[in-house]
């Protein structure tokens, strides 16, 4: 029997009303999938990016774009940063600076962030600081024809140490030969400034470039980690952002620690300069 001019209008009007009602589930099946992952992710950046500033200033900018480098960043980064730059056949100095270095008595603190890179525990007292800048001056004072005192290169701020090499310079007792005329280092560090260390305000660390075997030794005793683009290889910035020796010294806990950390310094000044960094405690 043939169907009635009503029965084919509520047909057709029953197909628009399923397709009506499909389109509309698929629109909510969609704005509930949308939603229930961007606001999680919401979530997670807004704290991430906290996370981020409450690390303070370094040597990226404390807003969203330089969030946003870091988080381009973390995909280069050191799978462990415990394991010490590899040695090569071609170094010089041949041999690192550190003959030994204490146990460090305190559990590693807790490290986090790139630009900063930053301790989010064990943060000394004020007076940690102070002595430890103290020291760091002395170092200057004691080769101030070999050393100056300046803003960092990496940070962009903060107390650094640089090299000033000179063949003429009588301070230089050891490795002489590998002293350069002009603004030229043994390794090169943060545009060929002579940069051995850094010291950050905030947390009491310091950032420095030893020789292979001297950052197994601070690594292996607990003073120190590589950061985490030590060596890394970044893609759209021209290769290495830092040496392999690139190493976080962790604040000192104590007083006593404060010389073993003047040491390291040493150790730094060995390797970018190949030259003894005379020190009072020496006698």
């Amino acid at each position: 029997m043939a169907a009635s001019g009503s029965d084919v209008a509520f047909l057709h009007l029953g197909k628009l009303f399923s397709s009506l009602i499909s389109l509309d589930l698929r629109r909510l099946l969609f704005s509930t999938l949308a939603i229930s992952i961007f606001l999680p992710l919401c979530r997670f950046v807004r704290r991430d990016y906290e996370d981020f500033l409450a690390l303070g200033p370094g040597g990226t900018p404390s807003n969203f774009l330089g969030y946003l480098r870091i988080s381009y960043l973390r995909l280069f980064t050191l799978k462990d940063p415990f394991t010490p730059p590899p040695p090569t056949q071609t170094e010089r100095p041949d041999k690192g600076f550190l003959q030994q270095l204490p146990k460090r008595p305190q559990p590693r603190p807790s490290v986090a962030g790139i630009a900063p890179h930053r301790q989010t525990n064990q943060k000394p007292p004020a007076h940690l600081y102070h002595l430890l800048r103290i020291a760091l001056y002395s170092l200057v004072s004691d080769n101030s024809k070999l050393l100056r005192s300046g803003n960092s290169c990496f940070e962009k701020h903060g107390l650094a140490l640089f090299l000033c090499l000179c063949p003429q310079c009588p301070d230089a007792e050891c490795h002489t030969e590998l002293l350069h005329s002009g603004p030229t280092y043994v390794n090169p560090t943060c545009k060929n400034t002579g940069e051995i260390c850094h010291l950050h305000p905030s947390d009491s660390s310091m950032h420095l470039t030893l020789h292979p075997s001297d950052a197994a030794l601070v690594i292996s005793q607990g003073w120190g980690e590589r950061h985490p683009l030590a060596g890394c290889p970044v893609l759209g910035f021209g290769g290495r952002l830092l040496p392999d020796g690139f190493v976080m010294v962790y604040a000192p806990q104590e007083e006593s620690q404060i010389g073993v950390l003047k040491e390291i310094v040493r150790a730094a000044g060995w390797w970018v300069g190949g030259v003894c960094l005379k020190s009072t405690s020496d006698g």
